[in-house]
Protein backbone atom coordinates (compact mmCIF):
# COMPACT_ATOMS: atom_id res chain seq x y z
CA UNK A 1 0.00 0.00 0.00
CA UNK A 2 1.27 3.05 -1.20
CA UNK A 3 0.53 6.00 1.87
CA UNK A 4 1.24 9.41 1.52
CA UNK A 5 2.93 11.21 4.49
CA UNK A 6 2.20 15.27 5.00
CA UNK A 7 4.61 16.87 7.54
CA UNK A 8 2.43 19.82 8.60
CA UNK A 9 4.72 20.64 11.73
CA UNK A 10 5.71 23.91 9.65
CA UNK A 11 2.39 24.42 8.70
CA UNK A 12 0.57 23.88 5.37
CA UNK A 13 -0.04 26.16 2.33
CA UNK A 14 -1.40 25.31 -1.21
CA UNK A 15 1.67 26.45 -2.72
CA UNK A 16 4.22 24.89 -0.77
CA UNK A 17 2.32 21.49 -0.88
CA UNK A 18 2.92 22.29 -4.71
CA UNK A 19 6.09 22.51 -4.48
CA UNK A 20 6.96 19.68 -2.04
CA UNK A 21 5.09 17.05 -4.65
CA UNK A 22 7.38 18.56 -7.69
CA UNK A 23 10.48 18.10 -5.63
CA UNK A 24 9.20 14.63 -4.60
CA UNK A 25 8.13 13.57 -8.44
CA UNK A 26 11.24 15.61 -9.58
CA UNK A 27 9.26 17.66 -12.42
CA UNK A 28 10.85 20.78 -13.41
CA UNK A 29 9.15 24.14 -13.97
CA UNK A 30 8.23 23.38 -17.78
CA UNK A 31 6.66 19.61 -17.12
CA UNK A 32 4.63 21.21 -14.62
CA UNK A 33 3.40 24.17 -17.16
CA UNK A 34 3.20 21.53 -19.53
CA UNK A 35 0.75 19.68 -17.53
CA UNK A 36 -1.18 22.49 -16.09
CA UNK A 37 -1.61 24.34 -19.84
CA UNK A 38 -5.25 23.74 -19.85
CA UNK A 39 -5.60 26.53 -17.20
CA UNK A 40 -4.07 29.06 -19.02
CA UNK A 41 -7.64 30.19 -20.78
CA UNK A 42 -8.50 31.06 -17.55
CA UNK A 43 -4.80 33.29 -17.61
CA UNK A 44 -3.50 31.34 -15.16
CA UNK A 45 0.23 30.57 -15.67
CA UNK A 46 3.09 29.17 -12.40
CA UNK A 47 6.27 30.56 -11.47
CA UNK A 48 8.31 27.61 -9.99
CA UNK A 49 11.83 28.19 -8.37
CA UNK A 50 14.19 26.81 -5.52
CA UNK A 51 12.97 28.64 -2.34
CA UNK A 52 16.37 27.35 -0.68
CA UNK A 53 20.27 28.86 -0.56
CA UNK A 54 22.71 27.44 -2.58
CA UNK A 55 20.22 25.06 -3.76
CA UNK A 56 19.36 23.65 -0.73
CA UNK A 57 15.85 23.85 0.19
CA UNK A 58 12.23 23.27 -0.84
CA UNK A 59 10.79 24.28 -4.35
CA UNK A 60 8.47 27.25 -4.15
CA UNK A 61 5.31 27.16 -6.82
CA UNK A 62 2.95 29.75 -7.19
CA UNK A 63 0.51 30.28 -9.38
CA UNK A 64 -0.03 33.96 -10.81
CA UNK A 65 -3.21 34.93 -12.54
CA UNK A 66 -3.54 37.63 -15.63
CA UNK A 67 -6.87 36.86 -16.01
CA UNK A 68 -10.31 36.99 -13.80
CA UNK A 69 -9.17 37.46 -10.42
CA UNK A 70 -12.42 35.82 -8.99
CA UNK A 71 -14.61 33.08 -9.55
CA UNK A 72 -18.23 32.02 -8.92
CA UNK A 73 -19.17 28.86 -7.86
CA UNK A 74 -20.85 28.11 -11.17
CA UNK A 75 -17.61 28.74 -12.53
CA UNK A 76 -15.76 26.66 -10.71
CA UNK A 77 -17.76 23.10 -11.53
CA UNK A 78 -17.03 24.33 -15.61
CA UNK A 79 -13.76 24.65 -14.63
CA UNK A 80 -13.69 21.37 -12.74
CA UNK A 81 -15.42 19.34 -15.40
CA UNK A 82 -13.32 20.00 -18.11
CA UNK A 83 -10.42 19.33 -15.79
CA UNK A 84 -7.84 16.16 -16.49
CA UNK A 85 -8.31 15.36 -13.08
CA UNK A 86 -9.62 12.19 -12.06
CA UNK A 87 -13.19 11.61 -11.51
CA UNK A 88 -12.01 10.58 -7.66
CA UNK A 89 -10.25 14.15 -7.66
CA UNK A 90 -12.76 15.91 -9.00
CA UNK A 91 -15.15 14.82 -6.76
CA UNK A 92 -12.75 15.96 -3.95
CA UNK A 93 -12.64 19.05 -5.86
CA UNK A 94 -16.24 19.63 -5.78
CA UNK A 95 -16.47 18.41 -1.87
CA UNK A 96 -14.18 21.19 -0.66
CA UNK A 97 -15.30 24.24 -3.23
CA UNK A 98 -18.71 23.35 -1.70
CA UNK A 99 -17.80 23.10 1.78
CA UNK A 100 -16.51 26.88 1.29
CA UNK A 101 -19.71 27.31 -0.32
CA UNK A 102 -21.32 25.54 2.43
CA UNK A 103 -19.71 27.62 5.14
CA UNK A 104 -19.81 31.10 3.48
CA UNK A 105 -16.16 31.66 3.18
CA UNK A 106 -16.20 33.61 0.25
CA UNK A 107 -14.02 36.38 -0.75
CA UNK A 108 -16.34 39.00 -1.84
CA UNK A 109 -19.84 39.07 -3.73
CA UNK A 110 -20.56 40.89 -7.07
CA UNK A 111 -23.29 43.33 -7.73
CA UNK A 112 -25.74 40.53 -7.71
CA UNK A 113 -24.88 39.13 -4.79
CA UNK A 114 -23.17 35.94 -6.32
CA UNK A 115 -20.19 34.57 -3.87
CA UNK A 116 -16.56 35.12 -5.49
CA UNK A 117 -13.69 32.93 -4.92
CA UNK A 118 -9.93 34.34 -5.24
CA UNK A 119 -8.62 32.79 -8.58
CA UNK A 120 -5.15 31.90 -7.13
CA UNK A 121 -6.94 29.86 -4.36
CA UNK A 122 -8.91 28.21 -7.21
CA UNK A 123 -5.61 27.41 -8.67
CA UNK A 124 -3.36 26.35 -5.91
CA UNK A 125 -6.26 23.80 -5.09
CA UNK A 126 -6.49 21.91 -8.48
CA UNK A 127 -2.74 21.97 -9.30
CA UNK A 128 -1.93 20.32 -5.80
CA UNK A 129 -4.97 17.51 -6.90
CA UNK A 130 -3.48 17.09 -10.59
CA UNK A 131 0.21 16.35 -9.33
CA UNK A 132 -1.69 14.34 -5.92
CA UNK A 133 -3.67 12.19 -8.86
CA UNK A 134 -0.53 10.95 -10.70
CA UNK A 135 1.41 9.84 -7.26
CA UNK A 136 -1.76 6.85 -6.94
CA UNK A 137 -1.25 6.64 -3.34
CA UNK A 138 -4.25 4.53 -1.69
CA UNK A 139 -4.03 6.47 1.58
CA UNK A 140 -3.12 10.39 2.66
CA UNK A 141 -1.71 10.51 6.41
CA UNK A 142 -0.37 14.26 7.94
CA UNK A 143 1.27 15.48 11.11
CA UNK A 144 -0.32 17.48 13.94
CA UNK A 145 -1.09 20.57 11.83
CA UNK A 146 1.17 24.15 12.89
CA UNK A 147 -1.55 26.80 12.50
CA UNK A 148 0.73 29.23 13.84
CA UNK A 149 1.36 31.41 16.62
CA UNK A 150 -0.28 34.63 17.76
CA UNK A 151 -0.38 38.40 17.29
CA UNK A 152 0.86 40.61 19.93
CA UNK A 153 -2.53 41.55 21.40
CA UNK A 154 -3.82 38.84 22.75
CA UNK A 155 -7.04 38.65 21.41
CA UNK A 156 -5.72 38.31 18.03
CA UNK A 157 -5.56 35.10 16.81
CA UNK A 158 -3.76 35.10 13.39
CA UNK A 159 -5.66 31.54 12.58
CA UNK A 160 -8.58 32.32 10.31
CA UNK A 161 -12.09 31.18 11.18
CA UNK A 162 -12.05 29.14 7.61
CA UNK A 163 -8.65 27.55 8.50
CA UNK A 164 -10.27 26.34 11.87
CA UNK A 165 -13.03 25.18 10.50
CA UNK A 166 -11.86 22.84 7.62
CA UNK A 167 -8.75 21.54 10.39
CA UNK A 168 -11.67 20.09 12.78
CA UNK A 169 -11.26 16.75 13.83
CA UNK A 170 -7.73 16.93 12.99
CA UNK A 171 -4.63 17.78 15.90
CA UNK A 172 -2.89 20.83 16.27
CA UNK A 173 -1.11 23.28 17.66
CA UNK A 174 0.18 26.46 17.78
CA UNK A 175 4.21 27.68 17.43
CA UNK A 176 4.85 31.37 18.77
CA UNK A 177 5.21 33.57 15.71
CA UNK A 178 3.74 35.89 14.68
CA UNK A 179 2.54 34.96 11.59
CA UNK A 180 -0.15 32.44 9.55
CA UNK A 181 1.46 28.73 9.05
CA UNK A 182 -1.26 26.94 7.97
CA UNK A 183 -3.43 29.16 5.29
CA UNK A 184 -7.05 28.61 3.87
CA UNK A 185 -5.89 26.40 0.62
CA UNK A 186 -3.60 24.30 2.81
CA UNK A 187 -6.72 23.52 4.90
CA UNK A 188 -9.10 22.65 2.38
CA UNK A 189 -6.36 20.47 0.55
CA UNK A 190 -6.26 18.73 4.22
CA UNK A 191 -10.01 18.50 4.16
CA UNK A 192 -10.38 17.34 0.39
CA UNK A 193 -7.59 14.74 0.74
CA UNK A 194 -9.69 13.15 4.10
CA UNK A 195 -5.67 13.39 5.56
CA UNK A 196 -5.93 11.07 8.58
CA UNK A 197 -4.23 13.02 12.02
CA UNK A 198 -1.34 10.12 12.92
CA UNK A 199 1.92 9.66 13.43
CA UNK A 200 4.04 8.50 10.67
CA UNK A 201 3.20 5.21 9.73
CA UNK A 202 5.98 2.53 9.37
CA UNK A 203 6.86 1.81 5.75
CA UNK A 204 9.91 1.44 3.28
CA UNK A 205 10.22 5.19 2.11
CA UNK A 206 10.21 5.52 -1.25
CA UNK A 207 10.45 9.36 -2.50
CA UNK A 208 10.51 12.88 -0.23
CA UNK A 209 10.06 16.49 -1.68
CA UNK A 210 10.57 19.43 0.39
CA UNK A 211 8.40 22.65 -0.55
CA UNK A 212 9.01 26.46 0.06
CA UNK A 213 10.42 27.99 2.95
CA UNK A 214 8.09 29.09 6.50
CA UNK A 215 7.43 32.56 6.27
CA UNK A 216 9.32 35.30 8.51
CA UNK A 217 12.62 33.83 7.18
CA UNK A 218 12.11 30.49 8.84
CA UNK A 219 14.03 27.52 7.56
CA UNK A 220 11.19 25.03 8.03
CA UNK A 221 9.63 23.89 5.14
CA UNK A 222 6.58 21.10 4.12
CA UNK A 223 7.65 18.36 3.65
CA UNK A 224 6.23 14.91 1.89
CA UNK A 225 7.00 11.38 1.87
CA UNK A 226 5.70 8.17 -0.29
CA UNK A 227 6.01 5.14 1.74
CA UNK A 228 5.13 1.43 0.79
CA UNK A 229 3.72 0.06 3.95
CA UNK A 230 6.09 -2.52 5.24
CA UNK A 231 3.70 -5.31 6.64
CA UNK A 232 1.96 -5.15 3.02
CA UNK A 233 4.47 -4.57 0.30
CA UNK A 234 4.43 -8.11 -0.75
CA UNK A 235 0.35 -8.72 -0.90
CA UNK A 236 -1.26 -8.84 -4.31
CA UNK A 237 -3.84 -6.86 -2.57
CA UNK A 238 -4.62 -3.60 -0.33
CA UNK A 239 -5.92 -4.13 3.19
CA UNK A 240 -7.14 -0.67 5.42
CA UNK A 241 -9.65 0.24 7.99
CA UNK A 242 -12.41 1.93 7.80
CA UNK A 243 -15.70 2.91 9.76
CA UNK A 244 -18.84 1.48 9.73
CA UNK A 245 -21.97 3.68 10.80
CA UNK A 246 -25.37 2.56 11.24
CA UNK A 247 -28.57 3.03 12.87
CA UNK A 248 -32.62 2.07 12.68
CA UNK A 249 -34.96 4.46 11.43
CA UNK A 250 -38.98 3.91 11.28
CA UNK A 251 -40.40 7.09 11.60
CA UNK A 252 -38.77 9.31 8.35
CA UNK A 253 -40.51 10.25 4.91
CA UNK A 254 -38.67 7.52 2.32
CA UNK A 255 -38.44 10.74 0.15
CA UNK A 256 -35.83 12.40 2.18
CA UNK A 257 -33.55 9.09 1.82
CA UNK A 258 -31.67 10.30 -1.17
CA UNK A 259 -31.62 13.76 0.23
CA UNK A 260 -29.32 12.19 3.12
CA UNK A 261 -27.68 9.72 0.40
CA UNK A 262 -26.49 12.59 -1.34
CA UNK A 263 -25.31 14.51 1.35
CA UNK A 264 -23.23 11.52 2.36
CA UNK A 265 -21.69 10.56 -0.53
CA UNK A 266 -20.69 14.60 -1.38
CA UNK A 267 -19.22 14.44 2.41
CA UNK A 268 -16.81 11.83 1.65
CA UNK A 269 -19.02 8.52 2.45
CA UNK A 270 -17.28 5.82 0.55
CA UNK A 271 -20.46 3.45 0.40
CA UNK A 272 -24.11 4.52 1.51
CA UNK A 273 -26.83 1.55 1.51
CA UNK A 274 -30.65 1.42 2.99
CA UNK A 275 -31.60 -2.43 4.21
CA UNK A 276 -35.51 -3.09 4.93
CA UNK A 277 -35.52 -4.05 7.97
CA UNK A 278 -38.08 -5.67 11.12
CA UNK A 279 -37.64 -3.83 14.34
CA UNK A 280 -39.17 -4.80 17.73
CA UNK A 281 -43.66 -5.65 17.81
CA UNK A 282 -42.95 -6.07 14.08
CA UNK A 283 -42.69 -2.12 12.78
CA UNK A 284 -40.83 -2.67 9.02
CA UNK A 285 -37.80 0.13 9.20
CA UNK A 286 -35.13 0.92 6.89
CA UNK A 287 -31.48 0.22 8.39
CA UNK A 288 -29.12 2.48 7.34
CA UNK A 289 -25.13 2.17 6.87
CA UNK A 290 -22.52 4.43 5.90
CA UNK A 291 -18.87 3.27 5.25
CA UNK A 292 -15.89 5.91 5.59
CA UNK A 293 -12.33 6.72 6.19
CA UNK A 294 -11.65 6.67 9.87
CA UNK A 295 -11.08 10.59 9.41
CA UNK A 296 -14.72 11.41 8.20
CA UNK A 297 -16.82 9.60 11.11
CA UNK A 298 -17.71 12.48 12.56
CA UNK A 299 -18.59 14.86 9.72
CA UNK A 300 -20.86 12.04 8.29
CA UNK A 301 -22.23 10.90 11.84
CA UNK A 302 -23.25 14.60 12.45
CA UNK A 303 -25.09 14.44 8.86
CA UNK A 304 -27.01 11.06 9.56
CA UNK A 305 -27.74 13.41 13.02
CA UNK A 306 -28.85 16.44 11.79
CA UNK A 307 -30.69 15.14 8.16
CA UNK A 308 -32.69 11.38 9.29
CA UNK A 309 -35.01 11.51 12.13
CA UNK A 310 -32.66 8.75 14.59
CA UNK A 311 -31.44 10.74 18.01
CA UNK A 312 -28.82 7.66 17.45
CA UNK A 313 -26.03 5.62 15.50
CA UNK A 314 -23.55 3.08 16.37
CA UNK A 315 -20.02 2.64 14.90
CA UNK A 316 -17.63 0.14 14.11
CA UNK A 317 -13.58 0.15 13.07
CA UNK A 318 -13.22 -2.86 10.44
CA UNK A 319 -10.26 -4.42 8.55
CA UNK A 320 -10.75 -4.23 4.86
CA UNK A 321 -9.09 -6.16 1.47
CA UNK A 322 -9.46 -4.47 -1.56
CA UNK A 323 -8.25 -4.79 -5.10
CA UNK A 324 -5.25 -2.56 -6.37
CA UNK A 325 -6.93 0.27 -8.52
CA UNK A 326 -6.17 2.70 -10.73
CA UNK A 327 -7.92 5.43 -13.20
CA UNK A 328 -6.48 5.26 -17.17
CA UNK A 329 -8.27 7.59 -19.61
CA UNK A 330 -9.17 6.49 -22.48
CA UNK A 331 -10.27 7.87 -26.16
CA UNK A 332 -12.59 5.19 -27.15
CA UNK A 333 -14.29 5.20 -30.34
CA UNK A 334 -17.20 7.09 -28.81
CA UNK A 335 -15.56 9.71 -26.93
CA UNK A 336 -13.17 9.82 -23.86
CA UNK A 337 -13.47 7.55 -20.77
CA UNK A 338 -12.27 6.73 -17.65
CA UNK A 339 -11.09 3.35 -17.44
CA UNK A 340 -10.81 1.97 -13.64
CA UNK A 341 -8.64 -1.37 -13.56
CA UNK A 342 -8.53 -3.61 -10.52
CA UNK A 343 -5.69 -6.02 -10.06
CA UNK A 344 -4.53 -9.05 -8.21
CA UNK A 345 -0.83 -8.73 -7.47
CA UNK A 346 0.57 -8.23 -10.90
CA UNK A 347 -2.88 -9.77 -12.84
CA UNK A 348 -5.67 -7.30 -14.02
CA UNK A 349 -8.37 -9.59 -13.32
CA UNK A 350 -11.31 -6.47 -13.50
CA UNK A 351 -11.61 -3.56 -16.55
CA UNK A 352 -14.69 -1.31 -15.90
CA UNK A 353 -15.73 1.75 -17.67
CA UNK A 354 -16.64 4.81 -15.71
CA UNK A 355 -20.60 5.42 -15.14
CA UNK A 356 -20.54 8.57 -15.49
CA UNK A 357 -18.41 9.15 -18.81
CA UNK A 358 -20.89 5.95 -20.16
CA UNK A 359 -23.94 8.01 -19.38
CA UNK A 360 -22.74 11.70 -20.78
CA UNK A 361 -21.64 9.61 -24.18
CA UNK A 362 -25.36 7.80 -24.25
CA UNK A 363 -27.30 11.43 -23.52
CA UNK A 364 -24.80 12.59 -26.71
CA UNK A 365 -25.02 9.77 -28.44
CA UNK A 366 -28.34 7.92 -28.07
CA UNK A 367 -26.80 4.70 -27.41
CA UNK A 368 -28.36 2.77 -25.11
CA UNK A 369 -25.41 1.85 -21.99
CA UNK A 370 -25.96 -1.71 -22.65
CA UNK A 371 -24.37 -1.45 -25.80
CA UNK A 372 -21.78 1.18 -24.87
CA UNK A 373 -20.23 -0.85 -22.13
CA UNK A 374 -19.22 -3.88 -23.88
CA UNK A 375 -18.31 -1.81 -26.87
CA UNK A 376 -15.49 0.47 -24.65
CA UNK A 377 -14.28 -2.14 -22.64
CA UNK A 378 -13.41 -4.44 -25.80
CA UNK A 379 -11.44 -1.54 -27.55
CA UNK A 380 -9.51 -0.89 -24.82
CA UNK A 381 -8.51 -4.47 -23.83
CA UNK A 382 -7.78 -4.61 -27.76
CA UNK A 383 -6.15 -1.41 -27.27
CA UNK A 384 -4.01 -2.64 -24.17
CA UNK A 385 -3.68 -6.11 -25.19
CA UNK A 386 -5.16 -7.59 -22.17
Amino acid sequence: MKTLYIDCTAGISGNRLIGALLDLKGENADEFDRRMSWLRRYGCTWTVRSAGPNGWGGIEAKPVSSGCETFEFAEIEALLDESKLSSEMKQRAFSAFNALKTAGCVFRSDESGAFLLDACLVFEIVGALALLDTLRVDSVYASPVNVGGRMNAPERSVVSAPVSFFLKGMTVFAREGEHERTTLSGALLLKALSASSESLPAGRLLAGGCGGTAPQGSSEALHVMVLERNDEASLPYLTGKIVVMETNIDDMNPQDYQNLEERLFACGALDVFFTPILMKKMRPAVRLTCVSRAADREKLGEIILRYSTTIGLRWSEVNRMTLKRWIQKFESSVGPVSMKLSRWGDEIVRVTAEYEDLKRISRETGHPLEQLRPLVVSEFRQKEDL
